[in-house]
């Protein structure tokens, strides 16, 4: 059979294969379904249209590294305190539109830091009336303290400034590796004070001074830690003696109403 002919054969069969393998009826050619379409880049694929893309330009902008020279000095700073450095001087040498834009952002900054301030400090004490209590009572009924992080008596406020600051564990973790340290740092006292004491007749002995190095840390470890101890100790007896004075007060009054 010629080439011609095979191809008309294979013609009348286009589109029409034969009935063993062609699809059921009812049943999809595609089970996966279409593929979808991949996305156009554009500014909606990077997940909020122009605007965003121009607030992540600015910010990466902002905090670029440029080399700035000062006198005799390059140095390199972000793009951002480089443009506040320029505004101060304009500011200083008399461009009081400079001056005012400079006081505007020096104001909001300000007022953020002051408002993130004032929620620390509430939540600070919040925190304390909450938790202070049940410390309490687990030592009055002598149990060991509960499970929560950090210690009411551990969340400083500075009473003239209202800063808080923590000094102690915040979590469970954090106070079993405080432990941890502790106990080694009790082992090595011992060693502390050999190390000392042969260093103050080798004083150029660089072993000993790297090993005193490391011992010293535990050292200042303890002296924290023991820091801390006296400070719960104290607010301790302070809440009692206040607890004391308050209850006779009460009974103080009841005796005079009777």
């Amino acid at each position: 059979m010629s080439s011609r002919n095979e191809n008309r054969i294979a013609s009348s069969n286009y589109r029409k294969p034969p009935v063993a393998h062609q699809f059921k009826k009812g049943t999809s050619g595609n089970p996966n379904g279409r593929p979808r379409k991949k996305a156009e880049p554009g500014f909606g694929a990077l997940g909020g249209g122009i605007a965003d893309r121009l607030g992540a330009m600015a910010l990466d902008e902002a905090t670029r590294p440029v080399t700035v020279r000062e006198g005799g000095k390059v140095s390199e700073i972000p793009a951002m305190q480089a443009l506040l450095r320029t505004m101060f001087r304009a500011a200083a040498q008399g461009d009081t539109k400079a001056a005012r834009q400079l006081l505007e952002v020096i104001s909001q900054a300000e007022s953020g830091r002051t408002g993130a301030a004032l929620k620390i400090l509430e939540h600070a004490v919040l925190y304390k009336e909450k938790y202070a209590p049940i410390f309490e009572k687990h030592e009055r009924e002598g149990l060991d303290p509960p499970d929560i992080f950090p210690h009411p008596d551990d969340m400083i406020i500075n009473e003239t400034t209202g800063e808080v600051t923590i000094d102690g564990p915040i979590s469970k973790e954090q106070a079993g590796a405080r432990k941890a340290v502790r106990q080694q740092a009790i082992e090595s006292m011992r060693r502390y004070f050999e190390v000392e004491a042969a260093l103050a007749k080798e004083p150029t002995n660089s072993t000993l001074r790297r090993e005193f190095k490391e011992l010293k840390k535990y050292h200042e470890f303890l002296k924290k830690d023991a820091e801390r101890i006296v400070r719960h100790e104290a607010l301790r007896l302070s809440r009692r003696a206040l607890e004391t004075k308050t209850t006779r007060a009460k009974y103080g009054a009841a005796r005079i109403k009777a």
